[in-house]
Formats: structure tokens, C-alpha cells, sequence
């Protein structure tokens, strides 16, 4: 069975978030570019609130590192679609007979490929998707690239 520690209940791969995906990065190269400018020195004398701001960036910097995804509780606790697949005993929801539902269709107005790849996950079965989805990863797939605005 494959590692199901970045596959959310409700089929997205925590890999493609922006949150793990780009922010991440994106904290770590600005923390790089203002330390090589000597913000590090003089930072807290210039601008009220850096040692926030800094402490800020390192927690961003290291949220790949510490997300312990959807089956660890990351995001909201009392997700309805993380308690409805536990109830009905399902890996993935589209392992669910009713699938997809209204709650994934209504997330699916945020996320554009979730139904199709729910089905995908049907097809080749979650261990394949997964791999597909890393090679997404590594290839710059990110969700924030596609996603509809609210």
C-alpha cells in the first residue's frame, strides 16, 4: 500500500499545495535574500515587529517539513469530508460508492481535476496516482495554478 501521508481524504495530494509546493521555498529564498543583505544585523532596528516577521518566515520555511498532512490533522479538524470517509471506512474518497458527492463537488468548484482525479485513483489505484502525482510535483504542478478564485 502506498504512503498515504500527503493523500487527503478527499483525493488531493498535499505535494501540489502552495503550501507545500511553493510557500516553503519562496520563505527560505526570501530569508536567504535578506540575510545576505544584513537584515539578520540590523533587521529589529529598522522595522518594528522583524523578529516576528523572521520567526514568521521560519516557520513557513520549514512547512514541508512539519505538515503532518490531512491524516495527521493537518487543516481543519472538523472537515466534513475527512469525517464522512472515516465513518464510511474509506481510504480515499473515491473509494466510495456515492462518489463523487456533494462535498466533492462543491470543493471540486475550487479544485478542477478532483473528480477526474478521483477517477484516475479508480483506474490505476491509489499507489499508481500517487506516483503520478510526485511526477506532477516535480514537474511544477501546483493546485494554485488552477484553481478557481472563491
Amino acid at each position: 500500500m502506498a504512503d498515504l501521508k500527503h493523500v487527503t481524504y478527499c483525493g488531493l495530494h498535499c505535494q501540489l499545495c502552495a503550501h507545500l509546493a511553493r510557500i516553503p521555498q519562496q520563505a527560505a529564498a526570501l530569508q536567504g535574500t535578506l540575510r545576505g543583505e544584513g537584515w539578520t544585523s540590523f533587521g529589529a532596528r529598522v522595522l518594528p515587529g522583524f523578529e516576528v516577521f523572521w520567526a514568521a518566515l521560519e516557520t513557513l520555511a520549514r512547512l514541508a517539513d512539519t505538515c503532518a498532512g490531512c491524516r495527521g490533522g493537518c487543516g481543519d479538524p472538523d472537515c466534513a469530508i475527512r469525517v464522512c470517509a472515516r465513518a464510511q471506512g474509506v481510504v480515499v474518497c473515491s473509494a466510495c460508492a456515492r462518489f463523487p458527492c456533494s462535498r466533492i463537488e462543491h470543493l471540486a468548484a475550487h479544485y478542477p481535476n478532483l473528480v477526474a482525479d478521483g477517477y484516475r485513483q479508480r483506474s490505476v489505484g491509489i499507489e499508481a496516482w500517487s506516483k503520478e502525482q510526485e511526477r506532477r510535483r516535480r514537474a511544477g504542478f501546483c493546485y494554485a495554478d488552477i484553481r478557481h478564485p472563491s
